[in-house]
């Protein structure tokens, strides 16, 4: 499912996201621990039989936890490190907003196409400027505009890049 995420609705959904990630990491983990385990266990034994029923059993959580992940709408290219990424739109263009685990909030985001390093986000208060405005953001941080304080979705808006 393909979802665009304003900053405040990612933000709103970060204590879900952690608690799934966290989820998932757990059954990554015990997948992993159950694989090493089962290096040494001799084929066709007893216990290499219940090991294989038991990392079949986690291989299924595994995949339920990444579904439930990709159900919330945002993307986790690594799973190890936990960075979580919300397709958003920055002016025109399509970006991904960035969050790593232990960050309070979402202070970054990369382009999806072309130079794909971190960019800062610069959070302004008020009413989203006009697109053909100038901005007072450096063209390389886009800001992102929170509505007003009467509860308005927010939009974003961004210099020319």
């Amino acid at each position: 499912m393909f979802k665009l995420f304003t900053l405040e609705s990612a933000h709103h959904l970060l204590p879900t996201v952690e608690r799934r990630l966290g989820e998932l990491q757990g059954a990554v983990r015990e997948f992993e621990d159950l694989s090493a385990q089962a290096v040494g266990v001799r084929p066709g034994t007893p216990q290499a039989y219940a090991l294989a029923q038991e990392r079949a059993f986690v291989a299924r959580h595994v995949q339920d936890a990444k579904d439930e992940v990709r159900r919330l709408g945002v993307l986790v290219p690594d799973v190890r490190d936990g960075t979580v990424e919300f397709p958003s739109r920055v002016g025109g263009e399509i970006v991904h907003l960035v969050w790593r685990p232990g960050e309070s909030a979402i202070r970054s985001y990369h382009r999806l196409a072309g130079d794909e390093r971190l960019r800062p986000l610069v959070v302004r208060e008020g009413p989203p400027a006009p697109q053909d405005a100038p901005s007072d953001a450096p063209s390389s941080e886009p800001a992102i505009v929170s509505g007003g304080s009467d509860g308005t979705s927010s939009s974003t808006s961004a210099g020319s890049n």
